[in-house]
């Protein structure tokens, strides 16, 4: 029993490994785990003697192994494993369950099957073309400012405080680095503003749009591994399963002394669990776009305030 709980935890970390083709497949986040348990289930329970709180303990069990053993021993970020872990659970359940039935009925066709679907499925997945999916994530605020009050925050924001921004489940449970700095070389089209994370993290924005008072608009360059080294191993913001490429702020006069600051973050998707991924882009990259206009907003309605 013992082993088979090791050779399982084995098999899911070997594919979480950073690099790993099968990381973000269909494979890995829904089948794996769901044959697994049930292979646990079936070794740990073969007279079917043990009640339903066994085969709901298994799945937490072997999720909580893994995680474990990927933040201790393989040092992963944790991001991808709170990404995983709700499919993680939700298929070994569907697994053990469907074990615990199948024992109910003495079949065993289900049984020899779960030896052969991981092998089957992989080879039919590895040839279905993966999608690539251009995702665009808004957010705005209403700023009590003007225009050209909130422009030179949108364009740089210096010496930015750990106090500043907003609390978020993205940097204050899971531990996203926050924004301390970003700093503009130049003006207008072809100027590069450099953005600083933490005490680590650095990437560069390339200008492309220009319209003082109105818009900035850039493309993300990624010149440096920092984001990947100092978040999630997984997550390279321009690598297999995923790419950043281009944002903007747009400033709309609402009032006379009030703006509609909105923030645009374009990306494409590259899994075959797209849906999936996009609803944690919705949570993760939203956090970051709320927590970088509210730095915008607070910084540029106190300027408004003390010229007002």
């Amino acid at each position: 029993m013992a082993l088979v709980i090791a050779l399982s935890a084995f098999l899911l970390l070997s594919a979480s490994r950073s690099g790993s083709v099968w990381f973000a497949s269909l494979w890995f986040l829904a089948l794996l785990p769901a044959v697994l348990c049930a292979l646990i289930c079936y070794i740990g329970d073969p007279d079917r003697t043990r009640s339903s709180t066994f085969y709901w303990l298994v799945p937490p069990g072997l999720c909580a192994m893994v995680c474990v053993a990927s933040i201790f021993v393989l040092h992963e970020g944790v991001i991808c494993l709170v990404m995983l872990s709700p499919v993680w659970l939700a298929s070994g359940w569907a697994g053990a369950f469907a074990m615990r039935s199948q024992r109910e009925r003495r079949g065993r066709a289900l049984e020899s099957s779960f030896l052969i679907i991981p092998l089957v499925a992989a080879m039919v997945e590895a040839q279905i073309p993966i999608p690539h999916e251009t995702v665009t994530l808004t957010r705005s605020v209403l700023v009590k400012a003007a225009p050209e009050e909130i422009w030179p925050y949108a364009v740089s924001s210096r010496d930015i405080g750990a106090d500043e921004g907003r609390w978020t489940i993205t940097h204050n449970i899971i531990g996203m680095p926050r924004p301390r700095d970003s700093v503009m070389a130049g003006a207008g089209v072809g100027a590069v503003r450099t953005a600083y994370w933490g005490d680590n993290v650095n990437f560069q924005e390339r200008i492309v749009a220009w319209e003082p008072g109105r818009k900035v608009g850039w493309r993300f360059s990624f010149t440096n591994s920092t984001v990947q080294d100092y978040t999630d191993k997984h997550i390279s913001p321009d690598g297999a399963f995923l790419k950043i490429d281009s944002g903007d702020y747009v400033l709309r006069p609402v009032s006379a002394d009030t703006t509609e600051l909105t923030l645009t973050t374009r990306y494409v998707a590259k899994t075959h669990v797209n849906p999936y991924a996009k609803l944690w882009g919705e949570l993760l990259m939203g956090d970051v776009e709320d927590n970088v206009l509210a730095i915008i907003k607070d910084r540029a309605e106190r300027a408004s305030a003390v010229a007002g």
